[in-house]
Order: structure tokens, then sequence, then C-alpha cells
């Protein structure tokens, strides 16, 4: 599974100089990571997963914070070599140590180049933490997606069109609409899919699918994006600009993305019989 990291991440060292002022990055949209990633992923903190004890946690919020760029994609990587299970290394180790940052910034004990630094590699172990989510699921991978556009997004009959062609090629297609960030996140939660199609016409949207696509790895930590619609063909470097993992612009290209990704789930699902 390909791991992809929104360009506003990438760019959070070279953002700020070492005073802590701009260096011209857009302000707004490396913010918006950072409080997507660490919010999002902090809310997911699970207090029953004993295995990542305090002390553990607590290493993992410092090495987060530390100077060392691996050290805590190390820290997770040998927990998981350690025996430590998919559901503990995210929902206890990763997102209690994220919550422990996330309280301290917002006691203002956090500067924001250093807070950005430290989004970007929760999101680098959100991405490397996907494929163990993947391996360990009992769903019998199926052709199934949900499809949504983007909050605000006002032209949905793309969308539709592409959902309703898909569903007479055999495809279990469900359209979810709704113009509430917070909001689309809970429908398509409740729904779990394993994967999700955005849609949006307008460069304008490439924030708001950026945040879409970070909100969704933290609360379905395995699922597959897409991001269909006209700004597929208005914006070229839109998939390392949202962290998405596919982009596609017709009924034709969705479908042979997304059942290149179902062979590639059968193909895991096969390897652990």
């Amino acid at each position: 599974m390909a791991t992809r990291f929104p360009a506003s991440s990438a760019d959070a060292d070279r953002a700020f100089r070492s005073d802590g002022k701009r260096t011209g990055a857009p302000t707004a949209s490396l913010h918006s990571f950072a409080e997507e990633v660490i919010l999002r992923v902090a809310a997911q903190a699970r207090r029953d997963r004993v295995e990542a004890t305090a002390p553990k946690i607590a290493l993992l919020s410092k090495a987060l914070l530390s100077d060392n760029d691996a050290s805590a994609a190390d820290f997770v990587r040998d927990a998981r070599l350690g025996g430590m299970t998919a559901d503990t290394l995210y929902y206890g180790l990763l997102a209690g140590a994220v919550q422990q940052v996330g309280n301290t910034w917002a006691r203002d004990g956090i500067a924001m180049p250093s807070m950005l630094r430290t989004s970007h590699r929760v999101w680098r172990i959100m991405n490397d933490l996907r494929d163990v989510f993947v391996q360990i699921s009992d769903r019998k991978p199926g052709q199934h997606a949900v499809f949504a556009p983007c909050p605000q997004e006002g032209h949905m009959i793309g969308l539709t069109m592409t959902a309703d062609d898909l569903r007479r090629r055999g495809w279990e297609i469900e359209l979810v609409s709704n113009d509430d960030h917070d909001g689309l996140i809970t429908d398509i939660e409740r729904r779990a899919p394993m994967r999700v199609a955005l849609g949006a016409t307008s460069p304008e949207m490439t924030l708001p699918l950026t945040r879409l696509v970070v909100a969704l790895r933290a609360h379905i930590p395995g699922v597959w994006v897409m991001i269909g619609g006209a700004i597929t063909t208005q914006e070229p470097d839109l998939l390392d600009l949202t962290g998405a993992d596919a982009v596609a612009n017709s009924a034709d290209a969705a479908e042979q993305l997304m059942l290149a990704h179902l062979a590639s789930l059968v193909e895991r699902r096969s390897n652990r019989m």
C-alpha cells in the first residue's frame, strides 16, 4: 500500500525560520493539517488498551517532540515487533501519546514549528500502521465503496452518475452527502468502508480534501481513499497535496483503481490463510 504525505506536512520544517517566523508557506493550510492530525488521533485514545502503559505512552510523546525525526517511528516499530497488537499500537500507544502532546499544545507549551513537525511524524506513523490493520482484517473484501462529495461542494451530478454507472457494473456504492466536515466523517465512519471516493470540482477544495483524508485515516486506519471529479484535471499534484491513495476522472478509471485495491486485499487475505 503506497504511503503518501500531504505536501503541507512535508513543508513543515521549512515553513518557519529558527526564530519561529514564517518563510512563505500557507499558514492556514499548515495549521489546519496539524490540527486535524493531532485532534483526530488524540480523540481515538482508549483507556482499555492496557499493553500501552503510561510509561510507554510518555516515552512516545517525548519521541514525537524530539529532535530525532525517526525516533517516534522507530519506537512504534519496535513495539510492533515486540508483539503489541494493532489496536493497542494505534488506539493505546499512538493515540495516548498524541493526546498528551495535544494537551501540552493546548496550554501553549509547544511552538507551532514543533507542532507541525510532530503532526508530520504522527501522519507517517498512521500510514505505517495502515498495512497492519489491512492484514488483520477479518472482513471479506468485496465490491463495495462509499462515495461522498467534499463538504460545501455544490456539484454532485458527476459523482452521482459515476456511482450509478458502477452500480450497473455490479458495485455496491453508498452515496453519502453532508455539508458539515465532522458530520460527514461520522456518516462515513458508521459504514466502516474499505474504500472511500471523495468528489470535488475545483482546486479551492484541496485543503478540505486534505482534512477529510486525514480524518478518515484517523477514524478508519486501514481505509483506502480515492479522489475524483474535475479537480483531478485542474490540480496535477493532488495526490501529494492531499495524501490520498489514488485519483480518477472517469468511471472506468475509478473501477480499475478499485479493482486493483480489491485484488490487493484478496491477496493479503489469502496470505493469512
